[in-house]
């Protein structure tokens, strides 16, 4: 069968609302995943789905599978939806040339992926940062404490998702942490963990597409509720502008030269004005919902973007309203679960009832198979791993 799209990593609501844009747009979108049951798995958007192996475990052979599965399926369009887009564009060579894959060259999706190179990238090109250092022997603890002051976030080098971050106040609490972390991901010197100053603010998003260093489409979030209280997914965020930080993020991304999708993220002071950058996000994105909902399409606008050019990408990018909402309602189930866990009865309900949400980024009564799929497929991960966000070590050092 002839189809026009390939959406990876399918099986989250990320890649799910892709394969729904794309197919509504009027495109026959594939699937593809580890896994054969998923959100975007079992949508009724699909024209068809493939299975590879683990990206992590066996990325040659993960590029040997895409390789037959995009020829099988032909495509002329693939959009990685996680971190396999780096191993994709480490053996681009070895996929069919026509395709296209809207990802920057290896070199800068390593940078971004990497939470300390990047950070040292947007500290000397003038962005905000929170103060930082490499962890290299303990000896040097005091110096860095010094310096950083006694409240860190520890942060593994790659992560998402709130995974390999850790928070710790006081010497001894942050030796120990240091220790555990290390210990706990065997991590080699050169990986030891980057220990950042922690500063608090508000959550927000900068989600931008660029094509070979062309700026097509921006699009702000202010997070409102995330399923991990110290930081993480959002399960609830508004659409908003805030002209300081784009200015950021937009300076940061043409630096890089960027091409494709990225999410930066931030922290921000609203008493002064000041924004902190954290990291960029160098794929699709939890909340893309919203945007889309709001009329940015950004995952239609990266399909016309390499099929029919830059102009007409930017023809269909117009300005969005500020204040609406997105909802992640499985995210705000599992909040609801741990509030339940220490017995606070009336949060944990009030998070299960509607609220002032205009879209969902997962209830869809027009697409049952999708939405029962990601439940269960967070149930099943929950049973495996003992825990709502479990770490995918191939993608975390």
């Amino acid at each position: 069968m002839r189809n026009d799209v390939l959406v990876g990593y399918s099986w989250c609501r990320s890649s799910y609302t892709a394969i729904r844009s794309l197919s509504r747009y009027g495109l026959r979108v594939a699937a593809a995943d580890s896994a054969r049951f998923g959100m975007g798995q079992n949508s009724r958007f699909i024209s068809e789905r493939y299975v590879h192996c683990d990206p992590r475990s066996n990325p040659e052979q993960f590029i040997e599978d895409m390789n037959k599965i995009l020829r099988k399926s032909k495509v002329h369009f693939y959009l990685p939806g996680h971190d396999e887009g780096q191993i994709v564009t480490r053996y681009r060579k070895h996929l069919p040339r026509h395709i296209k894959i809207p990802l920057p060259s290896y070199n800068i999706l390593s940078l971004a992926n990497d939470k300390m190179r990047a950070i040292e990238f947007a500290s000397r090109g003038g962005i905000p940062t929170p103060k930082y250092a490499a962890f290299k022997h303990i000896s040097k603890i005091d110096n860095i404490i010094s310096e950083i002051g006694e409240s860190v976030v520890i942060k593994l080098h790659r992560s998402n998702s709130a995974k390999g971050v850790f928070y710790a106040q006081g010497k001894e609490l942050i030796i120990d942490t240091l220790d555990k972390v290390i210990r706990q991901f065997n991590l080699k010197h050169q990986n030891y963990p980057i220990i950042q100053k922690r500063v608090k603010g508000e959550g927000w998003g900068v989600s931008c597409l660029y094509w070979h260093g062309n700026r097509i489409a921006s699009f702000t979030h202010r997070r409102l509720r995330e399923k991990i209280s110290t930081g993480g997914p959002s399960t609830l965020r508004e659409s908003a502008h805030n002209r300081v930080m784009e200015d950021c993020a937009h300076k940061l991304l043409d630096k890089l030269n960027w091409h494709g999708l990225a999410m930066v993220e931030f922290k921000w002071n609203p008493i002064e004005k000041q924004p902190w950058f954290i990291e960029i996000n160098p794929r699709l994105w939890g909340s893309i919902a919203l945007p889309v909902a709001c009329g940015v399409d950004f995952p239609v606008m990266t399909y016309i973007a390499a099929t029919k050019g830059i102009n007409a990408a930017r023809s269909m990018y117009k300005d969005y309203p500020d204040g609406i909402v997105a909802r992640w309602y499985l995210g705000d189930m599992i909040i609801s679960i741990k509030s339940l866990s220490k017995l606070n009865l009336l949060e944990a309900m009030k998070l299960l009832l509607p609220g002032n949400e205009d879209v969902y980024d997962d209830l869809f009564y027009d697409d049952i198979g999708a939405t029962f799929s990601e439940f269960l497929s967070y149930f099943l991960r929950f049973i495996k791993y003992r825990s709502t966000n479990p770490i995918d070590r191939g993608f975390v050092e």
